[in-house]
């Protein structure tokens, strides 16, 4: 039969969202006690690809075949019944169920008149674990054990369902080295065992130490797939960053002033010492990839998380930032990178939306200024060209590049002195791309200093006068203007600096 030498072939996969193309004609292919590593920026494809393997999404065109039949699902619970498990990197289980629950999580053993068998749910719960040479209480809760601890669960459900096909993403990233060690290995006795295995990760010296071939995927599309004991790390990394930069716009040279932020060895529980500045008039970049650290970061500074040590300091003086509210009132503002769950309030209007951060300045505890909200509204409608009936309209039905402008907007009213951006034209058509990077030009020429967290290469090179990059934590490289090449940033990112 057609293809039943493989153990999965996908074949010219291609889903298409509005306005974007994530997936054009992807091939993939994995044989039984294989590990396939897959590889590419933020962006690439990746996770638009599992999701149509595990059902999640279906796919516009192509086809799926498993063990040489022809697929057809629609559901993760159809995907599953033919041997497809998917551990994203946000593990899914239930903190306050056992680990035996969680294991057979919708599939209990029952006895008669359809009561729980939780006798035999422990014992095969026992069994499975000891498969994976794993000595644990099945009993305890969820919520008491260990990230890594939580991740074998997982593992031992995909078993428990006897998965033909195990796809993994960043699996290790929030592992210490010696856990991050003891799944490799368990991973490679998964392989002995016959699995099919898809591993997502970033980290180059895992995949060369764990994977048979590696398939690297840029733009939506498969950009190659190589054997890993042939493969070359500037290959690799040639083929994650190989595409032309578009030049639709281009940045002026700024002229930058004094020094607003400095940050001085902060750390988390993850981030660690890091330590930067931003002066009026620039843009720096932080580049990495998920797990990076940059949102955290990013937090830290605009008080969403709390620093376990470190210092910020706004215009040379030692500020206290707990909160967001702190940092609002030293000139601190972010625009995150969920602008619809974490930005806007959908259902209400542009003028609500605008005057969100700011209506402290325009009423009183007894009072609404709306005279006052709404001449602010219509000023910012009119400054960041926000395409919208009027400032009455809702936002939900604004284009995303009007969305963004409606964040940009309700964040300005503050008159913030650094910005912080967090993938700002993430979801966004070209033509209102630009249109941003041309207000945060104005931005800089008026004295604002920015700090923007892009995984886009071609933009973030565009836009910043400075770029440093992350990986596990850590400020891995600093690049200048003149010094930044897409394979340095992405070296950087990958911490192969």
């Amino acid at each position: 039969m057609e293809n039943q030498h493989y153990l999965l072939q996908m074949k010219g996969i291609t889903k298409q969202f509005p306005g974007v193309l994530a997936l054009d004609h992807v091939d993939v292919e994995l044989n039984s006690g294989e590990i396939l590593g897959l590889l590419g920026e933020n962006g690439a494809g990746k996770s638009t690809l599992i999701k149509i393997l595990s059902g999640a999404y279906c796919q516009d065109s192509g086809e799926i075949f498993i063990e040489g039949k022809l697929q057809e699902y629609s559901t993760p619970k159809e995907a599953n019944e033919r041997g497809v498990s998917i551990i994203y990197q946000e593990l899914n289980y239930l903190n306050d169920l056992t680990v035996a629950e969680n294991i057979f999580l919708n599939r209990w053993p029952r006895k008669k008149a359809n009561r729980v068998d939780w006798k035999k749910m422990h014992v095969d719960a026992r069994k499975i674990l000891n498969t994976l040479d794993v000595d644990m209480d099945t009993t305890r809760l969820m919520r008491d054990l260990s990230v890594a601890e939580k991740q074998l669960i997982e593992i031992a459900r995909a078993l428990s369902q006897k998965m033909k096909i195990l796809v993994m993403d960043e699996p290790t990233s929030a592992l210490s080295d010696k856990e991050a060690s003891n799944l490799i290995e368990l991973i490679k006795k998964l392989r002995q065992d016959g699995l099919g295995i898809i591993f997502i990760s970033h980290r180059l010296d895992e995949l060369f130490d764990l994977v048979d071939r590696v398939m690297v995927m840029r733009d939506g599309k498969r950009a190659g797939c190589v054997k890993m004991s042939q493969a070359k790390r500037e290959e690799l990394v040639q083929l994650m960053v190989g595409r032309k930069i578009e030049s639709f716009y281009s940045r002026r040279t700024i002229v930058t002033g004094e020094m607003i932020l400095q940050a001085q060895g902060v750390s988390t529980n993850y981030l660690k010492d890091i330590s930067f500045y931003v002066r009026a008039g620039e843009i720096l970049g932080v580049f990495g990839l998920m797990g990076s650290g940059r949102t955290e970061l990013a937090q830290c500074i605009f008080g969403v998380k709390r620093m376990k040590s470190g210092a910020i300091k706004m215009f040379d003086r030692s500020v206290t930032i707990r909160t967001p509210k702190n940092a609002i009132e030293n000139g601190i503002a972010m625009v995150t990178s969920e602008r619809k769950k974490d930005g806007l309030i959908l259902i209400q209007s542009v003028r609500e939306n605008v005057i969100t951060a700011s209506i402290d300045k325009h009423s009183s505890p007894f009072l609404i200024n709306k005279k006052s909200e709404s001449d602010i509204s219509n000023h910012w409608k009119d400054t960041l060209n926000i395409k919208a009936v009027s400032i009455y309209s809702e936002v939900k039905g604004l284009s995303g590049g009007n969305q963004q402008k409606v964040v940009l907007a309700k964040w300005l009213t503050v008159k913030p002195n650094i910005l912080i951006l967090n993938e700002p034209t993430r979801g966004i058509d070209v033509g209102s791309k630009t249109e941003i990077y041309s207000l945060l030009e104005t931005f800089c020429e008026q004295g604002l200093g920015i700090i923007m967290i892009s995984s886009e290469l071609p933009e973030i090179m565009q836009l910043s006068d400075r770029v440093m990059t992350m990986c596990e934590g850590r400020i891995t490289a600093e690049f200048n203007k003149d010094e930044m090449t897409q394979e340095k940033l992405m070296h950087g990112a990958i911490g192969e600096i």
